[in-house]
């Protein structure tokens, strides 16, 4: 039987990435007309994550679900959060993001570990153990992209003259945020794997 054809931009996500690109756009001129005047290279990285996440996703060939978060995503940690800068006008909402992006990755490479192992789990027995697997690749997965992603700030910064980072503290407790959101995912995914409320997906499989 063979299987159905892929669609990566579907209907429903050429409507989320135009209503994505509208926001931003609209948030760039909000933005500017209320006197933040954002660098325009910041403008342009705000597209440019667009460009990253469809990239991401079409290779990946993620979920529809995990597709529109990333669209959330990248609107509130770009645009919002760079452009409109409430990275520096709102304490806590750069720890947010970052929290949230640690749930995000973590849930990305649960999705990863099922595309690598589509082969052995038609071999696996105990499938707790699978999704236990699973589920400790996801949070290592993101744990690692925390720290990943305060590489590429450091040497952004270095390059550019910018100053995405903020002083070890900022460096450090954006990297604690990340790890708890992948530590958040991780809790929840094991509890529904011991109450036998977790599976296996079989789309990922096929």
């Amino acid at each position: 039987m063979k299987n159905k054809s892929y669609t990566f931009l579907t209907r429903t996500r050429w409507i989320g990435l135009i209503v994505l690109v509208l926001a931003t756009a609209f948030t760039t001129v909000l933005a500017c007309r209320t006197g933040i005047d954002p660098a325009p290279a910041t403008i342009a990285g705000s597209f440019g994550s667009i460009v990253v996440l469809l990239i991401i996703a079409r290779i990946l060939k993620v979920r529809d679900d995990l597709f529109f978060c990333g669209l959330l995503f990248v609107y509130f940690a770009s645009p919002v959060g760079s452009v409109l800068d409430l990275y520096r006008s709102v304490g806590p909402y750069d720890k947010i993001v970052h929290f949230f992006s640690g749930i995000l990755l973590a849930s990305l490479g649960a999705m990863i570990m099922s595309m690598l192992l589509k082969r052995a789990v038609h071999t696996i027995k105990k499938t707790k153990a699978y999704l236990f697997t699973q589920a400790a690749f996801a949070f290592f997965f993101s744990s690692a992209f925390a720290g990943i992603w305060e590489i590429f700030e450091f040497t952004a910064d270095r390059l550019s003259g910018g100053d995405m980072q903020r002083g070890m503290v900022d460096t450090v407790t954006d990297i604690i945020a990340g790890n708890t959101g992948a530590l958040t995912y991780f809790l929840i995914f094991t509890i529904l794997i011991a109450a036998g409320k977790a599976r296996i997906d079989d789309k990922l499989l096929n």
